[in-house]
């Protein structure tokens, strides 16, 4: 514990931002689908069904890529979901890297999949994020997963 909190600290400033804003969001979105149902959650965290800028004129823009503040957001969240004290499974940390792509007025884009595991039998889910085509969360994992749902951020009138 000692050893990890002298590592944090070492890190420079603006890392341990990222870190600490990626614990929270972790926390809030871990808050969020543990006490509410899973449309309600989505609506109090601003996020919507479907891809972003679909057409539905509900305030969703494309937002822009950034290759730098994309891998930033993703080593942060990797970092967080390692030392936060409960479980931050692939939808919370697809999520909260989700969150953490609006507040950069970034694209950003959630999918969940599904796979057959063992022979078949076995229905494994998955959740992962991109911002724009670069991998953020939950990536590399997803082979083999197939896309059932996706889901953007909301952003408000006049943001971005």
């Amino acid at each position: 514990m000692i050893a990890a909190f002298a590592r944090f600290v070492a890190l420079p400033v603006r890392e341990r931002g990222h870190i600490v804003e990626a614990a929270l969001s972790l926390f809030a979105v871990r808050l969020a689908l543990g006490l509410l149902p899973f449309p309600r959650a989505l609506r109090l965290l601003c996020i919507a069904p479907g891809e972003p800028g679909d057409g539905r004129g509900d305030g969703r823009g494309d937002g822009r890529v950034d290759a730098a503040e994309a891998a930033a957001v993703s080593r942060a969240i990797a970092r967080a979901a390692r030392h936060v004290p409960f479980r931050a499974a692939c939808l919370q940390q697809a999520f909260a890297a989700l969150l953490m792509l609006r507040r950069r007025s970034l694209a950003a884009t959630v999918h969940l999949g599904l796979a057959h595991h063992s022979g078949g039998a076995a229905l494994a889910a998955h959740a992962w994020s991109r911002c724009g085509a670069l991998p953020v969360t939950g990536v590399e994992e997803a082979h083999g997963f197939v896309a059932v749902a996706a889901f953007a951020p909301v952003f408000a009138p006049g943001a971005a």
